[in-house]
């Protein structure tokens, strides 16, 4: 958990304890979490100290509790604005094995900003409509003196109907909340969004924890695809290499000068490991795609190594066989409308590298072309003998890759 790094008795201060405006000690009278939820709790930090009205959690609300009901270890930061609009937070920690009371160290609110998905309010809600209690009590037939825990970050998103119960009610307070949605819908695809608590027992990884949901929302496959597909488009745009979208294999490239000109390669059929792929230009930063050229690779299967491109048109691609040993890097210079194969001089290769000769290589065993690299006026390629070797020959052109030459140390 992220609140681990911020409390005293864990470690490293994630911020300085300095920074807090004091620190005070509380009693902690409602401290069953049957009898008083988490309310109690709140109710008894608010006897000493003036509570925000919306309270948000920072990271993560973790709390523990035997088999009866008492609560037995509290972890959080909570915050929120006074009625002066001045944000507060809230440091809170309880260990009964240290301390009988609980403990609060205030802060000005320092990093914090309000996000509503961070609510607390719908974790008091999850508490008050879940069968938490009967589910904690059927385990504690199978075994009993568990330790068990909540764990309440606020809005959160699940893909497994493994666990989960969606609750109706109002959890936030907006007056709306939505129904009909039932878990089974998780069976064709997509997720759910809304504020969610899990419920687990501690350190027992054969028992799968129960998920409560509240005011979910569900996300269609197809929206999710969309927001996946922008998301990888917009990472391609922001690197000044390319980028593999590993959900279905296709390679993202966009020219470095000019961000609304793309290129990516496109599986378009696979077999035993192998894939074909057919090459596609964006005009529009990759709002819309054409396929400019159906075959690519000139018939070979592989595994696209890259794409990269040095300017609108001037460019290259490479392909690597399935075992990683080997691998082809073709260029073009007419905006991929057609490429030829980059063939390196490898009968002017004198000597291999140190530590090839060591292991027992030969030439013959130097396949793995990386991508080139554009340094000063000139291009680089390097040979390998498979993709995560290193120590190769090293190949450079200064005519735009019509030529290649060793290079010689």
């Amino acid at each position: 958990m992220i609140i681990h790094t911020a409390i005293p008795y864990n470690g490293a201060l994630s911020w300085k304890i300095d920074d807090f405006l004091n620190h005070k000690k509380i009693k902690f009278i409602h401290n069953n979490i049957y009898e008083n939820g988490i309310d109690g709790l709140i109710n008894d930090i608010g006897e000493k100290n003036s509570l925000p009205e919306k309270i948000y959690v920072s990271d993560d609300f973790y709390i523990e509790f035997t088999g009866d009901g008492t609560i037995t270890n509290i972890e959080t930061m909570l915050y929120g604005e006074n009625d002066k609009g001045q944000l507060k937070g809230f440091l809170i920690t309880y260990d009964y094995k240290k301390d009988s009371k609980i403990n609060i160290w205030l802060n000005k609110g320092e990093g914090l900003s309000i996000n509503s998905d961070k609510l607390l309010n719908p974790f008091f809600a999850i508490l008050k409509q879940s069968d938490y209690k009967e589910q904690v009590h059927n385990w504690e037939d199978i075994k009993q003196n568990q330790t068990y825990s909540f764990l309440y970050s606020g809005k959160e998103k699940v893909n497994s109907e493994k666990g989960l119960s969606i609750l109706d009610g109002d959890a936030d307070g907006d007056g709306k909340y939505n129904t009909g949605l039932t878990t089974s819908m998780l069976s064709r695809g997509g997720e759910f969004s809304g504020y969610m608590a899990s419920l687990y027992i501690k350190n027992n990884e054969d028992i799968s924890s129960f998920k409560y949901l509240m005011e979910p929302q569900y996300i269609s496959p197809e929206i999710l695809e969309n927001e996946h597909n922008s998301e990888i488009i917009e990472d391609a745009k922001s690197s000044k290499r390319w980028i593999t979208d590993e959900n279905n294999g296709t390679v993202y490239t966009f020219v470095l000068d000019d961000k609304k000109i793309g290129y990516r390669l496109v599986v378009v059929d696979a077999a035993a490991g192998s894939r074909f792929y057919a090459f596609e230009k964006s005009i529009d930063s990759g709002e819309n795609w054409k396929v400019i050229n159906k075959n690519p690779f000139m018939d070979e299967a592989g595994s696209a190594e890259g794409i990269i491109f040095f300017s609108n048109d001037f460019g290259f691609i490479g392909i690597q066989g399935a075992s990683g040993q080997y691998s082809q890097i073709y260029s073009t210079k007419d905006g991929g409308l057609t490429f030829r194969q980059v063939n390196l001089p490898m009968d002017k290769v004198k000597d291999i590298p140190k530590e090839g000769k060591e292991i027992g290589l030969k030439l013959d065993d130097y396949k793995y072309l990386s991508m080139p690299e554009s340094k000063g006026n000139k291009l680089y390629i390097t040979v390998t003998a498979g993709e995560y070797k290193s120590n190769g020959i090293q190949f450079y052109s200064e005519d735009a890759g019509e030529s290649w030459n060793v290079l010689t140390k």
